[in-house]
């Protein structure tokens, strides 16, 4: 059986068991939606009070370190079903349904030892992943960029198509070719987003290879192991596509304010690529286009470094 229809069949029976997943699943009917226009950009916002857990989870290390990993068999939801995954290079995932999902297939794909959220010794398993799950896209949280288990390595799957930026890049829409040769292409994201990055290639040890080299050109904050970042990757036309999403801040300035200013929305791989999550109806009420648009500059790589890694690709 593929994996996707082993996925498939564990969603099924679990939402049979009618579950926490169940209830949150059901509630995705009631999600609030706005559609906006951003500068020919077609970004949407979701108001989902059933993810408050990831909007506002704290991940600071004293909060780690006195909580449940909620990744690891002790910390599981009751209901919650298992399927197993082997990557080529035998590293052991554990895949299950997101119990606070945002899309109506929402999948969990964790690595089977608790080890901190860092891509560089998974994102090899990202590509396997991708490619053994053709109708899904994957997606990295970083562990200051939107990740609510910073301590435990894990991707999230979701249907193919749910992220507008997704689509754009698939339709050839909204990017700038920078570098190619006859392995891969490297585009500048054009629209939305400060600061990111398309690789597409038929080669997975060319997407390795460049994917490190622009890890390597990017700054990593002090006391930070990896740029800060947020990626989606998928496999279409027979040929591997990895969005790289580089970040400036983990939470725009609004999440912390007070009054009327107050928008609480935590930045993930989903809101980069045009999707909005808030959990509260006053920041769904306050967030507007210009607002969204203005958040998602604030939280992405700045103007200027953008330029200078630009330039580094070019001459790669």
């Amino acid at each position: 059986m593929l994996l996707a229809e082993r996925i498939e069949q564990m969603f099924s029976h679990e939402l049979v068991a009618r579950g926490r997943a169940f209830v949150n699943y059901k509630a995705l009917t009631e999600v609030l939606v706005k559609d906006f226009d951003i500068e020919d950009f077609p970004a949407r916002l979701f108001y989902n009070p059933a993810r408050v857990r990831s909007v506002m989870a704290k991940v600071d290390a004293e909060t780690l370190a006195n909580r449940t990993c909620f990744l690891c068999p002790a910390g599981l939801e009751e209901h919650q079903l298992t399927t197993a995954w082997t990557a080529p290079q035998g590293k052991e995932y554990l895949i299950r349904v997101n119990p606070y999902p945002i899309f109506n297939q929402h999948f969990t794909l964790s690595y089977a030892e608790h080890q901190r959220q860092a891509i560089a010794p998974h994102y090899a398993d990202m590509l396997a992943l991708a490619k053994a799950l053709p109708t899904y896209m994957l997606f990295y949280n970083g562990p200051t960029c939107g990740a609510s288990a910073p301590d435990h390595m894990h991707f999230q799957a979701v249907p193919m198509g749910s992220l507008p930026m997704q689509t754009m890049c698939s339709e050839g829409k909204g990017q700038e070719l920078l570098w190619q040769n006859k392995d891969i292409r490297i585009s500048l994201i054009t629209k939305y987003v400060c600061g990111g990055y398309l690789l597409v290639s038929d080669k997975a040890e060319a997407m390795q290879t460049y994917f490190e080299r622009i890890c390597s050109l990017a700054s990593v904050h002090t006391d930070e192991w990896e740029p800060r970042m947020n990626i989606v990757s998928w496999w279409a036309a027979e040929q591997y596509y990895t969005l790289v999403l580089l970040r400036e801040e983990s939470r725009p300035a609004c999440f912390f304010a007070e009054g009327e200013e107050q928008i609480l929305i935590s930045p993930g791989a989903v809101e980069m690529s045009g999707i909005a999550i808030v959990s509260s109806i006053e920041s769904y009420e306050r967030l507007t286009a210009e607002r969204l648009r203005d958040i998602i500059l604030e939280v992405s790589l700045n103007q200027h470094d953008t330029q200078l890694l630009t330039q580094s690709i070019r001459e790669l």
